[in-house]
């Protein structure tokens, strides 16, 4: 029979302490021999992973990782990673939004990347732990993540096929981003590299109510608030969004994503498909709730 690994109490929260207890312990008799449950549907009544790279691991992967993470809020403002400074966590992300921003002058920033339930922060600490990070990241809304030390979280690449796959392919899904995202600035109007921000916030939020101000939206797309203000209004007369005191609530995705460049589609499509491919039949299908 499976033991439980030996973790201190302490070192997790009574309620996933008592689940993964669960998890490993729970056992049924059938005619004539025991048969263990080893399923992990019964730690998700007690913690339902939310993060999309974990639910594609297999139960035994899963049980693993979550041993190995302890839960932790995220609040805003709250700084994950500081340029040039090693870091010593990864957060795969269960809710909130993180923003990944590159350093373009002594005490300047632009976002390049937003970091929802869909990936995690700190994934070139999957190839090596001893650069120097070149981009800061900073919670953008508040919520929570899974979060691990860098030598657990390369420990779990070196053991765990699957999450070694899944990470990867998220990985590659990050370069296309960032390299599309680049074309994108390049080639295509404010108002197209605007509603794709907003569907990829969307999306990574799982909610139609994005709290982003019109400063980290012009932050996002290197723009002056004004145009950024500007092509919002226009969005909301044309019905698409509404907006609210620090928020943007989207109601109408589906013109939001015919106004927006082929870049929006084409990150989703390579996302979709590089992680499709790194699952197993034992993970759970990719779903991306709203989208």
């Amino acid at each position: 029979m499976s033991q439980l690994p030996n973790l201190k109490r302490c070192e997790l929260t009574n309620e996933r302490y008592f689940a993964l207890q669960l998890s490993f312990l729970v056992r049924k008799r059938t005619v004539g021999k025991l048969v263990y449950l080893k399923s992990i549907r019964t730690l998700n009544l007690m913690y339902e992973v939310r993060n999309r790279l974990l639910r594609l691991l297999p139960p035994d992967e899963l049980k693993h990782v979550l041993l190995l993470s302890e839960e932790v809020p995220l609040t805003k403002r709250q700084v994950l990673h500081r340029y040039g400074v090693r870091m010593q966590h990864v957060y795969f992300v269960e809710s909130g939004l993180v923003s990944v921003g590159a350093k373009v002058g002594p005490q300047e920033f632009v976002e390049v990347w937003l970091i929802g339930s869909e990936g995690l922060a700190g994934i070139h600490l999957a190839l090596t732990a001893k650069s120097q990070p070149m981009h800061r990241r900073i919670v953008q809304v508040a919520g929570a993540a899974n979060r691990l030390t860098v030598d657990r979280f390369q420990e779990a690449i070196a053991r765990l096929p699957t999450f070694r796959s899944v990470v990867h392919a998220y990985i590659a899904s990050v370069l296309i981003q960032t390299a599309q995202s680049g074309a994108c600035n390049t080639a295509h109007q404010l108002q197209q590299r605007l509603a794709r921000w907003l569907l990829l916030a969307r999306n990574a939020l799982v909610s139609d109510e994005i709290p982003l101000t019109h400063q980290v939206l012009a932050q996002l797309l290197g723009v002056r608030r004004a145009g950024v203000t500007d092509c919002l209004l226009q969005l909301r007369k044309d019905g698409l969004i509404e907006m609210m005191r620090g928020c943007v609530v989207v109601r109408d995705a589906f013109r939001l994503a015919q106004i927006s460049c082929h870049c929006w589609s084409l990150i989703e499509r390579e996302y979709e498909r590089k992680l499709l491919n790194a699952g197993t039949p034992n993970g759970e299908p990719l779903v991306h709730g709203n989208r």
